[in-house]
């Protein structure tokens, strides 16, 4: 069974800046979401493609409209 954490060591838990990366640019937190896009075949189906990418401020309205 997993060690119950109090609400404060959560909070300091979540506010570390250990192990996160921050864009030069926007200066936010640079997240890794997965992208689920569809790609057709050869055989002329369709299939999802799974791709992993990074998101911050700067890239986020592009990836999420789906222009990349």
């Amino acid at each position: 069974m997993a060690k119950a954490r109090s609400f404060g060591a959560k909070l300091a838990h979540e506010a570390s800046s250990e192990g996160k990366t921050i864009c030069p640019k926007c200066n936010s937190e640079v997240r890794k979401i997965k992208l689920i896009r569809s790609k057709k075949s050869k055989a002329n189906t369709w299939s999802p493609k799974y791709e992993f990418v990074r998101v911050c401020k700067c890239n986020e309205n592009d990836i999420m409209t789906g222009k990349i």
